[in-house]
This record gives structure tokens, C-alpha cells and sequence, in this order.
């Protein structure tokens, strides 16, 4: 069978740009969208939600909230180890778990990882690595504006971290990166990361869908990569003077399942094959069982999809199109606790700057004092890459939920990795005793950090303080 090419389709059957790759239950999703099949989505228990981060309460994409206390955030290494990192907003990621709505596992999903070889144009363009990337500036019902962090606009030279949705542009004829989030590297990465859709496969030497056609060659190359497979690749800097590129590792970027698990995304329609009812989405063959086969999706329309494997291939369990700027991602929820500031004209929440206007705070932030321990629930809106987030609605409470997540400014005071327990003192004067576990991120070496200012998070979980995350402040 042989499924139709981006490039057949007229451009009025293209979307140029698309939102970031979201996850998320069609049950649990409020706002907008033309449902074409309702119900059933994420009512199994174990499965796979991918997608771009849109806020945090335990860690929410698309609006819906996954537990993630007892998760492990990893990010992969060239080497193909699990790495433990943090979630931010704009991060691609992939949610693994054995209980519908708790995560087991986070796995973060950078697409490229390198140096930038030309500034961003006017239309917010830019190449690394041989790919090019588009910023999104304003949020709309199609796109969310790109998260920046530490940068507030691409230079040639910046070494980077980019997230975001790979998209068929027809007006320049390949794969473009949509970013959801772009984050500058205090050192040049090496090896460095790249990922993209492949157009053409020759043995072991793979084609990317870019436009200068890049070349990688690695000997062991996954059987199933073939045209318009997503494909991700680990190069050494040294080899990016060769063609092809030769890589250190190569894997096929697209989600798995086995036969019990469900997979949940929003995405792209990447091709279609009318006679044989099959849509391709993040790399994967989808068959269009009965109930969706007359469904109006044209190569390009954005759509929310539950996957379940059949037989060798995958088909549709169920199916809505995607239009609000809400369902795509356009509002950011933050939710967790911390000491009231002196002035809550900006608000930091859960790493994420917020302005707070007049007339935003809800009449239960009235008559709060300086220090005073704050349960906030935050709507907020991106508004430019680079900028802080714009608060739409700012919610406060005395009373902290269980499980919410708290954030403290302190002076770590004493540590001890064999019990792995640690206490410190809050700027409030305030000793804090606290244990953690392997979930918990932190400095290789504690010891750098002790009698020093840093920040945390924690959860109190059955009666403990448990440390989420420890950093100098």
C-alpha cells in the first residue's frame, strides 16, 4: 500500500504551521472542537500520553492533569541510559502509566540539541543542525507562543535545546519544527542531538525531510524506519564535517504500545490514503475504522487521537478534530504553593514568571501578609517567546491540598545520603526536615551545596516531607 505524499495535496490542504504535539483524555478535555466520535478516550488504565506541557498542578498537558509524585523524569542519553532531568513548560514529552491519570514514568523529548547556524529572520525562522525552526510569536487557535528561556531571541552561534512539532510546510516543499519551547545551553552539547521526518531510506543511510537534504549513516539502523518515519540520532560534533553524518546511536522517535495499552495524542494529519482508509500521524499508519472513515480529515487538520495497536499495525479507537485555542494548548494552569511576596505584581510558580494586572487576583488573595504559606491556582496566557506569562486569573488559598507542591527558598543546613534525609532553613527561620528517594532531582554532589542559599520543592506524602527537586538558589 502505498499512502499519499504531503506534496500531492493542494496548499489549501496544508496548514503551514500547527500547534505543538498534545496529549490528552477527550473526557477530561473542556472548551471546544468538533468531536467526530466522543467518549472512551484514556478509559483504559495503562497506556501512553505525548505531548507539549501546558502548565503544572502535578504536571498538565493540554489541560488535563497527570500525578506525577511518584514519576520518574528522565531525559535519554547518546549512550541510550536514562537520564534524570525536570519537566518545564513547552517541554515535548512522554507520559507512560499503569493508572489512567498517574504517571509512572515522564520522559522528557528534545528534538534538537546544537548550534544554531543562522539568527531567526523576521518571520521568526532559523536553522540548526540543518533543520529549520520556526518561533510561533503569538499564541492563536492554530499555534502557542514558543517558550524561550535564557534568550529572548535566536543569534547565530546560540547552542540550544529545542522542542516542538515536526510539520509539513508546503510553500517550502519539507519537514519544519514547530517550537514549543527553546532553551539556551550554557555549553555547547556534544554529541548533538537531532531529530526530524525521514524522506528516503538507502540501507543504512537515512534522508531527512529538510532542505538541504542531510544525510546520517549509522549500521544499525531500526528495520521498521522507512519515508516519513519520525527518526532521532545522537551525532559526536566532530562528524558533522562528514556526509553523511555518521551517528553514535539512531532510534525510531515514534510512540510504541503493546497490545493492552492505549496511546493519546493531538496532532497533525500527515498523509492519507482515502482508498485504504489509513491517516499517518507522528510516523505511525493509523487505520480509520468504520465509525471515522467518512470523518473530513484533509492532510493537515489538527486532531485528537486514541490509538490502539491491530494486529502488526494501529487503529483508531477514537477521534475529534481540534480547533480552540484552548484545546491546542493556548492557556497555561499552574497550580502549588509557596510564601506570599511583598509585591504580587509578578508571581514565580513552578519555575514560570507570571504578571499579575490589576483586578487579576481573586477576592480571596485580599488582606494576605508577606511570608504567609499560599495555595495559588494560576490561568495565565503566553503572550511573546521570551517574555513572562500574563496571569488572567490568580486564585489564593491558606489552606495547602495534600500532595500540593511547595516551593521554598532556604539554607541547606545538613544531609545525610545513607539515610537520605536532609533539613534546611527557610528564609522565614523556619527548620524543614525532609527526606527523598530515586525520583528526586539533585546535584551529583550534595555536599556543594551545603550551608549555601537553594531552592526547593516538596510534597508532604503520608505525614514526610518529600524532596521533589534541590537547586542553588
Amino acid at each position: 500500500m502505498t499512502l499519499m505524499q504531503p506534496r500531492t495535496w493542494p496548499r489549501s490542504c496544508l496548514l503551514a504551521l500547527t500547534c505543538g504535539l498534545v496529549a490528552c483524555l477527550l473526557a477530561a478535555c473542556s472548551g471546544g472542537g468538533n468531536t467526530l466520535v466522543s467518549g472512551g478516550v484514556g478509559s483504559g488504565g495503562s497506556g501512553t500520553a505525548e505531548g507539549a506541557v501546558t502548565g503544572f498542578g502535578s504536571v498538565i498537558v493540554t489541560g488535563v492533569e497527570y500525578d506525577d509524585t511518584n514519576a520518574k523524569v528522565v531525559v535519554d542519553t547518546a549512550q541510550g541510559q536514562p537520564e534524570a532531568t525536570e519537566v518545564k513548560l513547552g517541554q515535548r514529552v512522554r507520559i507512560r502509566h499503569s493508572k489512567a491519570g498517574v504517571a509512572d514514568t515522564i520522559q522528557v523529548l528534545p528534538q534538537l540539541r546544537g548550534t544554531a547556524s543562522s539568527a531567526q529572520d523576521a518571520q521568526g525562522v532559523f536553522t540548526l543542525l540543518g533543520q529549520t525552526v520556526q518561533i510561533v510569536s503569538t499564541s492563536d487557535t492554530q499555534n502557542t507562543a514558543t517558550v524561550l528561556e535564557g534568550l529572548t531571541t535566536v543569534a547565530s552561534g546560540d547552542d540550544l535545546e529545542v522542542h516542538g512539532n515536526w510539520v509539513f510546510n508546503s510553500t517550502r516543499g519539507y519537514s519544519v519544527l514547530i517550537a514549543t519551547r527553546i532553551e539556551k545551553l550554557s555549553t555547547p552539547a556534544d554529541p548533538v542531538l537531532v531529530s526530524g521526518v525521514v524522506h528516503t531510506r538507502n540501507n543504512d543511510v537515512l534522508t531527512l525531510d529538510d532542505g538541504t537534504g542531510q544525510t546520517l549513516q549509522y549500521a544499525h539502523l531500526p528495520a521498521n524506519l522507512a519515508s516519513q518515519s519520525l527518526v532521532t540520532a545522537w551525532v559526536q560534533r566532530s562528524a558533522l564535517a562528514t556526509s553523511p553524518w555518521i551517528a553514535t546511536r539512531v532510534v525510531d522517535a515514534s510512540p510504541t504500545l503493546t497490545d493492552s495499552e492505549h496511546l493519546l495524542l493531538n496532532t497533525q494529519v500527515s498523509e492519507r490514503d482515502l482508498a485504504q482508509g489509513e491517516i499517518r500521524v507522528q510516523g505511525l499508519r493509523v487505520k480509520l475504522t468504520s465509525a471515522f472513515s467518512s470523518a473530513p480529515l484533509n492532510v493537515g487538520s489538527t486532531i485528537q487521537i486514541e490509538i490502539v495497536r491491530d494486529g502488526e499495525g494501529y487503529k483508531t479507537v477514537a477521534l475529534a478534530q481540534r480547533q480552540s485555542g484552548n484545546d491546542l494548548g493556548g492557556l497555561v494552569e499552574l497550580k502549588g504553593s509557596l510564601s506570599w511576596p511583598g509585591n504580587s505584581v509578578q508571581l514565580s510558580l513552578r519555575g514560570n514568571l507570571v504578571n499579575v494586572s490589576e483586578g487579576v487576583l481573586a477576592t480571596n488573595c485580599a488582606g494576605l501578609k508577606t511570608n504567609d504559606k499560599v495555595y495559588l491556582e494560576i490561568t495565565a496566557q503566553r503572550t511573546s517567546p521570551g517574555q513572562p506569562l500574563r496571569a488572567t486569573q490568580v486564585s489564593c488559598s491558606l489552606q495547602i491540598p495534600t500532595n500540593s507542591v511547595i516551593e521554598v527558598s532556604g539554607t541547606l543546613t545538613q544531609f545525610s545520603t545513607t539515610a537520605q534525609t536532609m533539613t534546611m532553613r527557610t528564609i522565614q527561620g523556619v527548620v524543614l526536615n525532609l527526606v527523598w528517594n530515586s525520583t528526586t532531582l539533585q546535584p551529583l554532589n550534595l555536599a556543594d551545596l551545603l550551608n549555601r542559599s537553594v531552592e526547593i520543592e516538596y510534597q508532604t506524602v503520608n505525614g514526610e516531607n518529600r524532596l521533589r527537586k534541590v537547586k542553588p538558589n
